[in-house]
């Protein structure tokens, strides 16, 4: 293994730029002159074959041949490196794919290259790419020639690449060995603004918030952590040959925070006697580089801090430490080494505390003091919910940005649950965000939705997102206390428990209604959010019901209690069925009546309930009867349906009648029930007369359908009901009437009630199906007709027709 050489490139001559290529010939070919024990070099690259011809050794172009450039873009080029020798340096860089290249560094003599590769960021993902470099360094005369690995995720700020573990090519030997290089170039260093660092006493002024954090230094296996971990006990060090010219640390910061000036405390205690403080050093960011010069050695007084002052402030997302000199005591091999830097923002003032940063949240600089407490840990947190009730609406949200970013989202919750409950801005979803993927969040999500009654319509949902199951019980003692006058945050607390239960298993529920501490009406709001998951608990149900309904329960409560009566009837509770019969037949409230009605679709022991409703004072409830009776019309459902035909003079309830005949036994009653509605007063009934007529295929009535179809003073309502019908009930004597109706669809100047009647004559007409249906239908197929004329012909061509 080659010993590690220090070769130190610290002059400020000795740039990083790549040298000029004013030596490079005009074409492919370069002769290395003789010198230096070496002979001469012909070098020829032949882009035809991709491949470069040295004084006999041939090597390989690792470019594609589609990558190889025009020969004008190659550079060939025979470099001075000292001791009388030099070397030749081919590029050949990639067409249409910047910063990629093959190159080659040779030598006369030699039987292998140099060095020869891909050079560039050649493999990884984006941001995190590596590969090689090989940099020209002029010196006089003479080069150095530098190889080394770049990374995209480790550079100097501003720099395109960085070099990383540098070696240099020894002009004695022709070889590649380790190195010490300063990576900013001569240009950089010589414009770099000039700092003279004071002494700031025996110790760091503490700041607001941590402003940089180191990610990433040259030194191998360090990140330069102990530069910004607050601990002046930890250094970090060069650990390099000479003095670490060129050795960095890549600090991350907030763009938005201007930078006024820093501290720098190089030396820990007790001290070590191989250590040394620079004597100056560069602080770099994207845009501005300075170099900063110490008063004296910092291992003189071990702590002390120095402090460096901007000329102004700076704005930097990316700030480095560049090594340059230092105090070396004479010691051969010294370690240079800086324990701390802290940089300050312009809110560092004498006695400034966070709740003054905190207070600007509201105001022009309010992005730049969230970014100040996002760094200043839990005590930010703190200021940040003191200032919060005096902050506007955008205060608030960078508020909760403070949260959002903290670490710990335990610890941020609290701010977090005031955010939810904003009535505006970006501070109620951003809060949500953060605490829907906070499980530690549970805890103070319940504890807010338990006691803070104003909170709780805004805190429930989130915590029934976030913890499923174990939500149930806190949204429970919520709802307990929650009052009938706030009907939206009942409503919103229903909706939570129906959230939360969706992950409970069987058997939660049930407990949950069982438990009477919450009070029976409580657990009644439970049952209706359970919805049809009531029949779990079946008889936790009816006790919590009977509780509910005990005495004389207000109209709210008995309405209510109908929603889980309902789902337990029809799960076979027959506790639950007698209850909603009962509300049919003896509640003193007809909402309550006609509501139970509606929900005793199916239920058996409510049937007789539902026939005596059909005779109800309230014609509301005699309608939700004849409805829920419609569905399965029992015994004695038509008489009670004729009845009200005969007799009712509410045009809606006669309409439910004529849906309990539809669904009737074939009948001469039945017909002649449908038969006197198609002459009924109100238009409503005689539509529906024709529509049941159509349902139950009744022929004996084609005639009296006809009748209400050519009836030119009929509402165009029951006439297009009569037309749809007379397909349905196959009346074939009615093809031509249907057809001179149906073209009248999209006629221009045709009547505005006759639309209708064309729709529904041409649906009849498709019911029909005659075999010559296309060419009735032509003058509604012929490309003169509207779009949507042709799309209802078509559609009426390809149905399937009922009649045959």
């Amino acid at each position: 293994m080659p010993r590690k050489v220090p070769l130190v490139l610290a002059l400020a001559s000795m740039s990083f730029a790549l040298a000029s290529a004013s030596a490079a010939l005009a074409d492919t070919r370069v002769v290395a002159p003789a010198g230096g024990g070496l002979g001469p070099l012909d070098v020829k690259v032949s882009l035809a074959d991709g491949s470069v011809d040295a004084g006999g050794m041939r090597m390989h172009i690792e470019l594609a041949h589609e990558q190889l450039p025009a020969e004008k873009d190659v550079t060939v080029e025979a470099i001075a490196v000292g001791q009388g020798k030099h070397v030749v340096h081919v590029v050949v860089p990639a067409k249409d794919a910047e910063g990629l290249a093959w190159e080659a560094l040779l030598a006369a003599g030699q039987r292998a290259p140099l060095f020869a590769g891909l050079t560039g960021y050649v493999a990884g993902d984006p941001g995190e790419r590596t590969g090689r470099e090989v940099r020209v360094v002029p010196v006089g005369e003479t080069s150095f020639v530098l190889v080394g690995d770049i990374r995209e995720d480790l550079r100097i700020c501003g720099q395109d690449s960085t070099m990383l573990e540098t070696q240099a090519l020894y002009p004695a030997s022709l070889d590649l060995r380790s190195a010490t290089a300063q990576r900013l170039s001569g240009e950089q260093q010589a414009s770099a603004q000039r700092i003279v660092a004071t002494d700031a006493g025996p110790r760091l002024a503490p700041s607001l918030a941590k402003l940089l954090v180191a990610r990433g230094s040259s030194v191998p296996g360090s990140r330069g952590l102990e530069l910004t971990d607050g601990d002046v006990s930890t250094a970090w060090t060069e650990r390099r040959p000479g003095m670490g010219q060129g050795e960095f640390v890549v600090m991350a910061a907030p763009k938005d925070v201007p930078i006024a000036r820093m501290q720098v405390v190089v030396s820990t205690s007790p001290p070590d006697k191989q250590a040394v403080a620079p004597r100056t050093f560069y602080v770099v960011t994207g845009t501005e580089t300075f170099e900063v010069t110490l008063p004296g050695d910092g291992w003189l007084k071990p702590g002390e801090a120095y402090e460096i002052a901007f000329p102004h402030p700076i704005e930097a997302s990316c700030v480095s430490l560049v090594l340059n000199d230092a105090y070396t005591r004479g010691l051969a091999h010294p370690d240079v080494t800086v324990a701390e830097l802290v940089a300050y923002s312009e809110f560092d003032a004498p006695g400034a505390t966070l709740d003054d940063v905190a207070k600007k949240l509201g105001g022009e600089r309010g992005i730049v003091a969230a970014q100040v407490l996002e760094r200043a840990g839990d005590k930010a947190l703190e200021a940040a919910r003191r200032a919060y009730d005096a902050l506007d609406a955008r205060g608030r949200a960078l508020a909760i940005d403070v949260a959002s970013s903290h670490e710990g989202c335990v610890e941020a919750a609290p701010l977090l649950v005031r955010g939810l409950c904003e009535k505006g801005g970006e501070a109620p979803r951003k809060a949500r965000e953060k605490l829907e993927r906070c499980k530690g969040a549970v805890g103070v999500l319940a504890t807010t939705l338990r006691d803070d009654a104003s909170s709780r319509a805004c805190v429930a949902p989130t915590l029934a997102v976030l913890a499923g199951a174990e939500a149930l019980e806190p949204i429970a003692d919520a709802i307990a206390a929650t009052g009938d006058a706030e009907r939206e945050t009942r409503e919103v607390l229903r909706e939570a428990f129906a959230e939360a239960l969706k992950s409970a298993p069987p058997g939660r529920l049930a407990a949950l209604v069982a438990d009477a501490y919450r009070g029976a009406v409580a657990r009644l709001e439970m049952m209706r959010a359970a919805g049809a998951r009531v029949v779990e608990a079946p008889a936790e149900s009816d006790r919590a019901l009977a509780e509910a309904l005990a005495g004389a329960p207000p109209m709210r409560v008995r309405y209510l209690a109908l929603g889980p009566l309902g789902e337990l009837a029809h799960a076979g509770d027959h506790v639950a069925a007698g209850r909603l019969a009962d509300a049919i037949a003896r509640d003193a409230e007809w909402p309550v009546r006609a509501r139970a009605a509606e929900l005793a679709v199916g239920v058996p022991e409510a049937q007789g309930m539902l026939l005596s409703a059909s005779r109800d004072p309230e014609p509301r409830v005699r309608e939700a009867a004849l409805q829920a009776l419609a569905a399965s019309p029992p015994a004695g459902g038509v008489d009670a349906a004729r009845a009200v035909l005969a007799t009712d003079g509410w045009s809606f309830v006669k309409a439910q009648a004529i849906g309990v005949l539809a669904k009737a036994p074939a009948s001469s009653d039945v017909d002649d029930a449908l038969r006197r509605a198609m002459r009924d007063a109100a238009g409503r009934v005689r539509a529906a007369a024709i529509v049941a007529v159509a349902l139950r295929h009744t022929g004996a009535l084609r005639g009296a359908v006809r009748e209400r179809l050519d009836d030119l003073d009929e509402d165009a309502e029951v006439r297009a009901a009569a037309a749809l019908a007379l397909g349905a009930l196959c009346d074939a004597s009615s093809l031509d009437r249907l057809t001179e109706l149906a073209r009248r669809l999209g006629v221009p100047g045709a009547g505005e009630d006759e639309q209708p009647i064309a729709v529904r004559a041409l649906e009849g007409l498709a019911a029909l199906k005659p075999g010559d249906l296309r060419a009735r239908l032509a003058p509604l197929l012929a490309k003169t007709a509207p779009p949507y004329v042709r799309a209802a012909a078509e559609k009426a061509l390809e149905a399937p027709g009922v009649c045959h």
